[in-house]
C-alpha cells in the first residue's frame, strides 16, 4: 500500500503495491544466493499485474498491468520494479541507483526516482483537488542482514525539484525463507513518517481546494504516515524465467489518517508477474 494504500500497498519486493507506498520500503528486494557468480551486465524484462486502491486513503480499487524492466552494470542499476533481482546477491532499488556499500551484511545505495505525482482524474474522490506535479526524488537506503533469516533497514527520500513532495522516511524488518533452492519467500513490515510539506500536498486541503471539492480545510503537520505488512514470493523457472507474486495490507496513521481525503484508513493489494532474465 507512492504516496499511494496501501496505495497503500506500497510496493514490495515484487513490485507490489503502494501497498505499497510501499512494503518494507527500506528493504525492497530479495537477494539471490550469495554464491552466485556476478557478471558485469544483467537484466530482466516482464509484466506485473496489480490490484490496489486508486490512491492511498481511497476506498476504491483498480486493476493495472505494467511492463517491468531491470538493468545492471557493475554498481549501477535502473529498474521500475522492485523484486527483479537476478543473479547477484545485491538488493535492487527502484529508479536509477548506485550501490555505495556492498558488504555481506551492510548494503547502502542511493537512487533517483520519478515520482508521478497524482492526477485529480485518478479517482472521483479527488474531484476539485487538482493535480500534484510529477517530480524526481532522491532516496538513500541502508539494510543490514542479521544472523538467521532477518534483515532490518531504513530509508530517507526527498523531492529534488521542490514540487511539494517534501521528505519522508521509513523503518522496516524482513524475514526471508527459502523453501527450495529456486524459491524465495519474504514477509516484511514497515513504519513510515513524512514531513509537513508532503502531508499538505497529499492529505491537506487548502481554502481553494475546499471551495472546489467540498472537503473542509485541513492543514496536517509532520508525523507518522502508515504502517504496512506484506509478503512476496519469487520462483525461478529454469535459468532464464522467474514468476513473482505478492500481497500486502497497510493502515494510515497520524495526520494522514485524519485527513478528509482518507475514506479508508486500511487497504490491501495484490500483484503477480513474470520476467525473462538475460
Amino acid at each position: 500500500m507512492t504516496a499511494s494504500l496501501i496505495t497503500r500497498i506500497r510496493p514490495l519486493p515484487a513490485a507490489l503495491l503502494c501497498l505499497a507506498s510501499s512494503g518494507a520500503a527500506a528493504l525492497e528486494a530479495d537477494p539471490v544466493p550469495a554464491d552466485t557468480a556476478p557478471t558485469a551486465w544483467e537484466g530482466a524484462i516482464g509484466l506485473i499485474a496489480s490490484y490496489r486502491p486508486e490512491y492511498q486513503g481511497g476506498d476504491k480499487a483498480r486493476f493495472k498491468v505494467t511492463p517491468a524492466l531491470f538493468l545492471r552494470y557493475g554498481r549501477l542499476t535502473v529498474t521500475n520494479a522492485s523484486g527483479f533481482a537476478t543473479r547477484r546477491a545485491d538488493d535492487v532499488a527502484r529508479g536509477l541507483a548506485l550501490d555505495l556499500v556492498q558488504g555481506d551484511r551492510l548494503r547502502v545505495n542511493a537512487a533517483l526516482r520519478v515520482d508521478a505525482g497524482r492526477s485529480e482524474a485518478t479517482s472521483s474522490e479527488l474531484t476539485g483537488m487538482g493535480d500534484i506535479k510529477p517530480t524526481v526524488r532522491v532516496r538513500v537506503n541502508a539494510s543490514y542482514r542479521l544472523d538467521g533469516p532477518w534483515r532490518v533497514g531504513m530509508a530517507w527520500n526527498a523531492d529534488l525539484l521542490g514540487r511539494g513532495g517534501g521528505n519522508g522516511g521509513d523503518l522496516g524488518v524482513v524475514w526471508e525463507h527459502r523453501p527450495t533452492a529456486k524459491t524465495v519467500l519474504t514477509v516484511g513490515a514497515s513504519l513510515s513518517v513524512a514531513g509537513d510539506r508532503f502531508m499538505q500536498t497529499y492529505y491537506g486541503v487548502s481554502e481553494a481546494q475546499a471551495a472546489r471539492s467540498g472537503y473542509p480545510v485541513y492543514t496536517p503537520g509532520s508525523g507518522l504516515r502508515d504502517m504496512s505488512i506484506n509478503t512476496n514470493l519469487r520462483h525461478d523457472i529454469g535459468e532464464d524465467w522467474i514468476v513473482l507474486a505478492g500481497a500486502g495490507t497497510s493502515r494510515l496513521l497520524g495526520p494522514a489518517a485524519a485527513s478528509p481525503l482518507t475514506h479508508s484508513r486500511s487497504g490491501w493489494g495484490v500483484n503477480a508477474g513474470f520476467a525473462r532474465r538475460f
